[in-house]
């Protein structure tokens, strides 16, 4: 019996030994996970909901309007791939709804885009004429306000 158990013994082991290992790489994850989450900004989900036609023509920019963006923060373009995609573009693309040269393009949704500067950033979709429908954006992003003295 005691042949057995001893034989058993280095078995049973193992498995503590490399849980120990997942548990120890487990933690890892979780600390930068929360390091990620203290360093980056909020995430904003466009629109409050899904990126595609929106029922007016200001809906995206209305709903940018009230809220408040700063360098570091995400948003979230939620859409189905082959049918929107999400262009950042300068002023003058956005107002003519043009998509000839753009800065950023993300083709398949969800998508994240990171607001790394200060200053306005547009985005339009150049599908079919969905811009022309009002599915575009103007966000305003400014500097990220002082924390509060002691």
């Amino acid at each position: 019996m005691a042949a057995q158990m001893h034989s058993f013994l280095p078995w049973f082991r193992r498995p503590t030994v490399a849980h120990r290992h997942h548990s120890h790489w487990f933690s890892v994850v979780v600390i930068l996970t929360l390091l990620t989450a203290a360093v980056s900004g909020k995430k904003h989900i466009v629109g409050g909901s899904i990126w595609s036609i929106p029922p007016s023509n200001n809906f995206y920019n209305n709903w940018s309007s009230a809220q408040s963006f700063h360098p570091g923060d995400l948003l979230y373009f939620d859409f189905e791939s082959q049918m929107y995609n999400v262009l950042q573009v300068a002023y003058h693309q956005y107002a003519r709804c043009e998509a000839e040269y753009w800065e950023e393009i993300y083709k398949e949704g969800p998508a994240l885009v990171s607001l790394t500067r200060e200053g306005e950033a547009y985005f339009i979709c150049d599908m079919f004429n969905y811009c022309s429908l009002g599915l575009k954006m103007t966000v305003d992003v400014t500097r990220s306000p002082a924390p509060p003295q002691p």
